[in-house]
């Protein structure tokens, strides 16, 4: 998503990806700082209701390329959420919800 006006500061996230591995699942997106300034933004991810917090600073005119884990036996019910703000925000700047299938990976 992109957030800006001609001529004005902005911030956004490219290449959010979802990606299965043979091992679990990956969540990936790059936050691009076109603010003018050195910009701190702080994602929120959740997988089945624990959370984790992340703040990074991306300098400007630079990007942040967030990458998150996540193995079958973090889950119980599979929903894996993100949210990520810029700076002390209280409008995400981007979010997301996605349901994995933890039976995926079960062998007999």
């Amino acid at each position: 998503m992109c957030i800006r006006d001609r001529g004005k500061a902005y911030s956004e996230i490219q290449r959010e990806q979802l990606l299965k591995t043979e091992d679990g699942w990956i969540i990936q997106f790059d936050i691009i700082n076109h603010e003018g300034k050195d910009t701190n933004y702080t994602i929120n991810v959740s997988v089945d209701g624990e959370p984790s917090t992340l703040t990074v600073t991306v300098k400007n005119e630079k990007t942040f390329t967030y990458i998150k884990h996540i193995n079958p036996t973090m889950l119980n019910e599979g929903e894996v959420t993100f949210i990520v703000y810029k700076e002390a925000g209280t409008v995400p700047l981007e979010e997301g919800t996605y349901c994995l299938k933890k039976s995926e990976f079960i062998t007999q």
